[in-house]
């Protein structure tokens, strides 16, 4: 069974896809309190450290994957940002070093895909260059959650690296679509029914907003609108019961007045990024939508850790 360790680890999004995948993760790395605090609930078997800058060799374990989305606040298409030698971007570099120390069989990370037009291109080749000088090679591209069986538009641009002459092939191999990927809706279409259900289930779920809305059974048809209006999910700094953060809305079916947008419920998001239900009850909703717009899609590290996991059987 491969081994894995997180970096930027929030609430666990590579970690669920890879041990869905049929990998371990032994350790995670997390500097938020209260994302430590759902770590520690859904993954009690494994070490958590607080800031990347204090963990490395010595008080890190070995393992054969190394993952994390390391942050992105600092990238920019413009370049009115520091990019990666912002302080919170910048931690990528403690990333590399970490890799350096630990030199583990695969990275995988996560990004905006604003990544690779940041400062004109030139952070995504600072990227590429720190890597390449410790040894890792490996391929990258843009995918889209909504082909992976959840209702939500994400685009987010994947790395996978290793060490050794033939990395770069095998990091292309772990990252090659299958042949209509990435024009086949149906896996969206039934992930939206199942969303779309969430949306009209009673107050239980959207609280007072009850009037006017069709039940789930009798209009199956609204789930198409729910697919298209469900953008990204962003995280949330506003104060609870405020704007929603100009992305966490959807659509249920209504009856003859015709639909009803309003925001997103917690219970949705979790949905709509591939967590199984409640994963981060227990807190404020605030902290809840922070917390589910900044996480990786389940769905999609779980298709790529299978594919990782594959290929590593393929080359024993």
């Amino acid at each position: 069974m491969l081994t894995v360790g997180s970096l930027f680890a929030g609430i666990g999004g590579f970690d669920l896809g890879f041990e869905r995948a049929g990998m371990r993760t032994a350790w995670q790395v997390e500097i938020d309190a209260a994302c430590r605090g759902v770590l520690a609930r859904h993954f009690p078997q494994s070490e958590r450290f607080v800031d990347i800058r204090d963990c490395g060799a010595h008080n890190l374990q070995s393992v054969d994957v190394i993952c994390g989305g390391f942050p992105c606040q600092d990238l920019s298409v413009a370049g009115k940002r520091a990019g990666l030698s912002g302080a919170r971007s910048g931690l990528f570099y403690e990333m590399v070093r970490i890799i350096d120390e630990l030199r583990p069989a695969f990275l995988v990370w996560e990004n905006v895909p604003v990544l690779l037009s940041s400062d004109d291109g030139r952070d995504f080749a600072r990227v590429l260059v720190a890597l390449a000088g410790i040894g890792y090679h490996g391929a990258w591209r843009v995918l889209n959650a909504k082909y992976f069986g959840v209702a939500q538009h994400r685009r987010r641009v994947f790395g996978v690296f290793a060490r050794g002459d033939t990395a770069a092939g095998r990091a292309a191999e772990i990252l090659a679509l299958a042949d209509g990927l990435r024009g086949h809706p149906a896996a969206c279409r039934e992930a939206g029914t199942d969303v779309a259900g969430t949306a009209v289930d009673g107050p239980d779920v959207c609280g007072a907003l009850t009037t006017g809305v069709a039940r789930p059974d009798d209009n199956k048809a609204q789930a198409g609108h729910l697919v298209a209006l469900s953008p990204t999910l962003r995280a949330m700094n506003h104060a609870e019961g405020h704007a929603n953060g100009g992305g966490q809305v959807a659509i249920a079916g209504g009856d003859d007045r015709g639909f009803i947008v309003r925001r997103l419920t917690p219970l949705e998001c979790e949905r709509l990024q591939g967590f199984p239900d409640g994963w981060t009850e227990g807190q404020s909703d605030a902290k809840r939508y922070h917390q589910l717009g900044n996480a990786v899609c389940v769905n999609v590290m779980e298709w790529l850790g299978r594919r990782l996991v594959t290929v590593c059987e393929g080359a024993e």
